[in-house]
C-alpha cells in the first residue's frame, strides 16, 4: 500500500512540475502588459479608545 500511495505522490508532483514548466512557457508568449505606475491602497481608519 505505501508503494501506491508513493506513485500518487510521485505522479502529483509531476503533474504540478508540468503545469507550472506550461504556465512558464505561455507567460513567455503572453503580450507585454504596460507596467504599473502608479498603486493606491485604502485602509479603514483604526479608532482605538482606553477609559481610564
Amino acid at each position: 500500500m505505501d508503494g501506491f500511495y508513493r506513485g500518487i505522490e510521485t505522479s502529483l508532483i509531476a503533474f504540478s512540475l508540468l503545469l507550472g514548466l506550461g504556465a512558464f512557457a505561455l507567460s513567455e508568449r503572453a503580450p507585454p502588459r504596460p507596467a504599473v505606475t502608479h498603486l493606491a491602497v485604502t485602509l479603514p481608519m483604526l479608532s482605538v479608545t482606553a477609559t481610564p
